[in-house]
């Protein structure tokens, strides 16, 4: 992957973790159908996807292993499937020290 590309992702899974922490102190009405929980070192959020019906909207989940250290974003194949995908995961410190650009 070159340098550009790789900082632009970490960049991209950064705001996405950061809005992910700010949303969190959100009144409980102001956001739809997030949830969060938290397990022996291993943390998981939801969040919409934006995309599906606006009444079921599609949510993609982030999971954080503190124990090794990793980012890993699922989200839902499209019916009549409808899987648990992995669509990236990524070592938590490479991501931060590719954001310093290191």
């Amino acid at each position: 992957m070159k340098p550009a590309s790789a900082i632009l992702a970490t960049s991209a899974f950064a705001i996405t973790a950061f809005a992910i922490v700010e949303a969190g102190s959100l009144q409980p009405a102001a956001h739809a159908g997030g949830s969060s929980v938290g397990i022996g070192g291993t943390t998981m959020v939801t969040a919409s996807s934006g995309k599906g019906p606006d009444t079921d909207p599609y949510e993609t989940l982030f999971v954080v292993d503190n124990r090794s250290e990793m980012l890993m974003v699922y989200s839902v194949s499209a019916p009549p499937e409808q899987r648990l995908v992995l669509l990236g995961g990524a070592s938590l410190p490479a991501l931060f020290r590719a954001a310093r650009g290191g």
